[in-house]
């Protein structure tokens, strides 16, 4: 994520605008409820920090995604209850001004505003107090001082908290971006990860795999009429078809443009590049994907969780991803390819469970993943 010197007030409020996934009946509802979530969520997240002297980087970056968050829910009761975000801001600094837009700064005293209040922060449990009750204040109703006054708390609790209003926007705009926007407004190339290497070290563009069940129960691979891999079967002591996994791992290759395991599976690893071949598509990477899959799917069974849906894959599981991923090429993928990827994933996955086997059609140009039933003749 690049650092940028200063976002446009108008530019985030457009954002949240067109992200706002709440219907117009339940918008002001969903933003307080969201509000009052997101600050209880920083409370106890500050609580366990000042109890352990935790400032570890992971717990920092928490930190930094809950400010957003709120930020963002403020700024949606703003948008729902027409008051001028701007009105609230009372003391602009002339040299921020550019042709009459606001800009939100990396500068911690000034950050969009001057704050009113500048007196110190040394009692931490009124700061909290402050906090829990003005959001508490807000969640019931919603009034232009009641909103500058939850302005002026949260604007303290981010210096208490030695953050710029800049750095958590622009978090939360990257999240925003990442989780939210439409995937066909992204920049997305073409082809990923290969598009340079020779066709026998790519991912094929189009594909069809086939998956059949044989008399003895496993399941079997076929590519271009030869069958790779290794026959599968559950591996479990329930039967819960996870030998048709290989599903998952078209569906990364179709939609992530990445599954070092189908990669390996077909024998199109990336060796005219060794280190390319050694930390993208050997040991370490097909374990990754190998865990990711049997991760997701053990939830699913566990929780009876429906990830056809997109509703169910949540915001946290994403993230878990993201870390399972790191260091890996896939982590340039928004992570509404990896919604997509598991919805479709798990909507084929369902249809070769329901056939026993089937064809898998994939389409990295158009980044799906399809079924259609075997032959029976």
């Amino acid at each position: 994520m690049t650092k940028a010197n200063s976002i446009s007030l108008t530019s985030y409020i457009k954002l949240v605008k067109e992200t706002n996934k709440f219907t117009s009946d339940k918008a002001l509802f969903g933003a307080q409820m969201g509000l009052f979530s997101e600050v209880g969520s920083l409370v106890s997240l500050l609580k366990k920090k000042l109890l352990n002297n935790d400032s570890n980087d992971h717990s920092n970056e928490l930190v930094i995604e809950e400010m957003g968050d709120i930020f963002w829910y403020f700024t949606l009761i703003t948008i729902v209850e027409s008051i001028d975000l701007y009105e609230l801001i009372n003391d602009i600094d002339p040299y921020d001004k550019h042709e009459s837009t606001i800009f939100i700064t990396g500068i911690k005293t000034r950050p969009f505003i001057k704050v009113k209040s500048k007196e110190s922060i040394s009692d931490t449990q009124l700061l909290f107090n402050d906090l829990i009750i003005h959001t508490t204040s807000l969640s019931k109703d919603t009034t232009s001082e009641k909103i500058e006054r939850f302005l002026n708390i949260y604007l303290k609790m981010m210096e208490f908290l030695n953050l710029d209003l800049l750095s958590i926007v622009e978090n939360n705009t990257f999240k925003i971006r990442n989780r939210f926007v439409p995937i066909e407004e992204l920049y997305l190339p073409l082809l990923s990860f290969d598009s340079t290497f020779s066709k026998d070290e790519q991912l094929p563009v189009e594909f069809e795999v086939h998956i059949v069940e044989k008399p003895n129960g496993k399941a079997y691979l076929k590519w271009n009429d030869v069958f790779i891999g290794s026959a599968l079967n559950d591996n479990h002591q329930e039967n819960d078809n996870y030998k048709y996994h290989d599903v998952f791992h078209l569906a990364f290759a179709a939609i992530l443009h990445w599954s070092p395991t189908f990669r390996a599976l077909i024998k199109h690893k990336r060796k005219s590049d060794p280190s390319l071949d050694e930390t993208q598509d050997s040991g370490r990477p097909i374990v990754i994907e190998e865990g990711l899959s049997a991760w997701l799917f053990s939830i699913s069974k566990q929780r009876g969780i429906d990830f056809t849906k997109e509703s169910s894959i949540s915001y946290d599981l994403l993230k878990t991803i993201q870390i399972f991923i790191r260091g890996y090429e896939v982590e340039k993928c928004p992570l509404q390819l990896w919604v997509k990827a598991i919805i479709q994933g798990y909507t084929v996955f369902n249809q070769v469970v329901a056939n026993k086997g089937g064809i898998i059609i994939g389409n990295r140009r158009e980044r799906t993943l399809g079924f259609k039933k075997l032959d029976t003749e």
